[in-house]
């Protein structure tokens, strides 16, 4: 069989592109002969026009369009006869499990736990293109993403799907991810096999189960590598928003409120490997090849049984070598001709390399301009000129270097506009793939920017009461944000030293920071118990008032009529002892105090405490003014003295309140005649009144 077949056909439509590539150069041809009389006369044209002649351009023309036709041909792979082949295929079995707890989110592993796993393990799927491998994600439970296969590009596909999201279930459950591994082998039925499992270890379940897992696996002859992904020194677990993104300046807490920071724990995943089996580190290329070489001596391969096929011969190397062998005569064969005059001095050869040169520089060209011109910008205190210079710089095409460069340029014009949620976000997007200078210096700044925020709550409450103190006077739900800020900026502290010791300025604001931060827990303190102590006194005074009896309707409206009456019999006896002896009566009226208005009026003003320039006292909106004595509805009204004789009702004494009317009528006219009147602050009966 020597029929012609071409594996790519499709590629043969390139060959079209000669048809529009002749039609060019010919219409350029003509533009070119008649536009020439208009610019050079045709008795000096050989003495200014310079190049080569018409048919040799015609001729590197036609070699290149060949080269291009023999080079689409290759390019769809020609094919002509067939040979006979036996295929085999030598295959492992082998299980790949990654932890996708919140843990692997930890960034002590750039980008973070979670990405170095998926990477190293497409690597392995990379380095064993004829095995049969599967994919288990795994936290409080197992889960198999991807069964054994040798479509590797399904099981590359389940990797790069996995995130912390994919097991609902909380945890590390090794146990019971071996559990299934060896599930997965024996229903297979192979006897030899592989487990390889990244985990950083925290957080188990099932830690009492491992032995006997460790013991089934042996039996069934799988052997067991386990990878620890993290450090010991650990890192912080981010926070995720709905996108599961992490949110810059926040962190991951326990049930008590602290910041959880998560380290490598290798005890379990050890004891899981046990004598049979392998734990590695990983920690760099060098480790994950060692996985990939344990991988293979640690089990032999399985041959299956060969088959034969026909398959075609490849001739690709025809058109290619021959596309190869006229571009080269294409540059080779105008060297052979006489070289032309050169009447300019500049090479348009070395031109067009200038300007391939320059074409390729510019994107990075223009991320370094707009790293300095916003510096400038800063230097100046231009600062929105600057912010939108490095976000117009961000938006587009940058290295990774100057992106960084450009992110901390970012948050330090953003900080002094003052607009520190933006400059929290800059430099926590600054940390990400930067090396460990800017990481420091990212951290650093994070840390003094959360500082900033925390106090600005504290400073904007303050303005808005500007008679108390501008430190520590805030609601309580402003300082609870103050303090988780502040904790934050410690814990970036802590990190910008922990890659460098000797910053002297992070420790000096760690030190700063802990002692606000301690001032204010101390005052939140402070507050607490001071409302815990009012709380006792203002229960009782609303049991109190709910304890007071009410006299009922009826019978007040019978008092207060008899009352009435009673006092119209006085007047009358008072008018007649006044018509009999006016003189008396003249002698017995009260004097008008002098000045009294004025000194009730000065009376009016609430009282100055003691602690008014530390703290203003919050003004009770349902509780009486200083002398108002009408906001006592329980208190009887005044009336004027009874003057003659007095009714047996008014020397009656009332069991509840211990007077009589009189006596009770008696009380409120000296209450009413006294120059200084104390405010009487009672609560009503449904509100919790505070007295400060």
């Amino acid at each position: 069989m020597t029929d012609l077949t071409f594996a790519s056909p499709a590629w043969l439509w390139g060959g079209l592109l000669i048809v529009p590539l002749l039609a060019l150069r010919m219409w350029s041809h003509w533009r070119a002969s008649s536009n020439l009389p208009g610019l050079v006369s045709p008795r000096l044209t050989g003495q200014l026009i310079n190049g080569r002649s018409r048919p040799q351009r015609w001729v590197v023309f036609l070699l290149r369009i060949m080269a291009l036709i023999a080079l689409f041909g290759a390019m769809s792979r020609p094919q002509m006869g067939y040979e006979e082949v036996e295929i085999r295929s030598d295959s492992r079995n082998l299980i790949i499990a990654i932890d996708t707890s919140r843990s692997m989110m930890a960034d002590d592993l750039a980008p973070n736990r979670l990405a170095r796993a998926r990477l190293a393990a497409t690597d392995i799927v990379r380095a064993l293109p004829e095995d049969r491998i599967g994919l288990m994600a795994f936290a409080g439970r197992p889960f198999l993403q991807a069964p054994l296969t040798v479509d590797h590009e399904a099981v590359l596909e389940a990797i790069s799907q996995l995130d912390t999201e994919v097991i609902p279930r909380g945890g590390t459950n090794l146990a019971a991810a071996a559990e299934m591994a060896v599930k997965t082998f024996d229903e297979s039925n192979l006897e030899q096999s592989i487990f390889v499992i990244f985990s950083d270890g925290e957080a188990l379940e099932g830690g009492e189960e491992l032995e006997s897992v460790r013991r089934r696996a042996s039996e069934a002859g799988m052997t067991i590598i386990t990878v620890g992904v993290g450090t010991r020194e650990g890192s912080l677990i981010p926070e995720q928003d709905e996108k599961g993104r992490p949110i810059p300046g926040f962190f991951l807490k326990d049930r008590e409120g602290q910041i959880i920071r998560s380290r490598l724990e290798t005890g379990a995943i050890r004891e899981l490997a046990g004598n049979d089996g392998i734990y590695l580190h990983l920690g760099g290329k060098s480790s994950l090849s060692r996985v990939v070489q344990e991988i293979k001596k640690g089990i032999t391969t399985t041959r299956e049984a060969g088959e034969s096929r026909l398959r075609p011969i490849e001739r690709f190397m025809w058109p290619l070598g021959a596309g190869f062998i006229l571009l080269a005569l294409s540059h080779c064969v105008p060297l052979l001709w006489p070289k032309p005059r050169e009447i300019s001095l500049v090479k348009t050869s070395r031109a067009a390399v200038m300007s391939l040169i320059i074409l390729l520089i510019t994107p990075s060209a223009f991320s370094s301009d707009a790293v300095i011109q916003g510096h400038e910008l800063y230097l100046q205190e231009r600062y929105d000129s600057a912010i939108l210079t490095y976000e117009t710089a961000l938006s587009g095409k940058a290295s990774n270097s100057d992106r960084s460069r450009l992110q901390m340029g970012l948050g330090a014009a953003t900080f002094r506009h003052g607009n520190y949620e933006r400059a929290a976000e800059a430099y926590g997007e600054a940390l990400v793939g930067s090396n460990e200078s800017t990481q420091e210096l990212a951290h650093y700044n994070l840390g003094n920017t959360l500082f900033r925020q925390g106090e600005s709550g504290l400073t904007t409450q303050s303005a808005s009461n500007p008679d108390t103190l501008q430190s520590l006077s805030s609601p309580s739900d402003q300082r609870d944000t103050t303090i988780r800020q502040w904790e934050s900026a410690i814990e970036h502290y802590k990190s910008a030293l922990s890659i460098n010791a000797k910053n002297q300025k992070a420790s000096h604001n760690l030190e700063v920071v802990k002692n606000k931060l301690e001032e204010l827990k101390k005052q939140q303190e402070k507050d607490q118990q001071q409302k815990d102590a009012d709380q006792p006194d203002e229960n009782q005074d609303q049991q109190n008032n709910e304890s007071s009896p009410q006299e009922p309707e009826d019978q007040q409206n019978e008092q207060e009529q008899e009352d009435q009456q009673n006092s119209n019999e006085d007047e009358q006896n008072a008018d007649q002892q006044s018509e009999d002896n006016p003189e008396e009566n003249e002698q017995k009226q009260p004097e008008e105090p002098s000045g009294n208005q004025d000194q009730n009026e000065e009376n009016q003003e609430p009282p100055q405490t003691d602690n008014q320039d530390s703290q203003e006292t919050p003004e009770q909106p349902n509780a009486p003014k200083d002398g108002d004595l009408s906001a006592q509805a329980d208190q009887p009204q005044n009336t004027p003295p009874q003057q003659g004789r007095m009714n047996p009702e008014d020397r009656r004494q009332n069991p509840e309140t211990g007077y009589s009317p009189s006596e009770a009528r008696q009380l409120l006219e000296a209450l009413a005649d006294e120059t200084e009147v104390k405010p009487v602050l009672i609560p009503s009966g449904n509100e919790n009144y505070k007295n400060w």
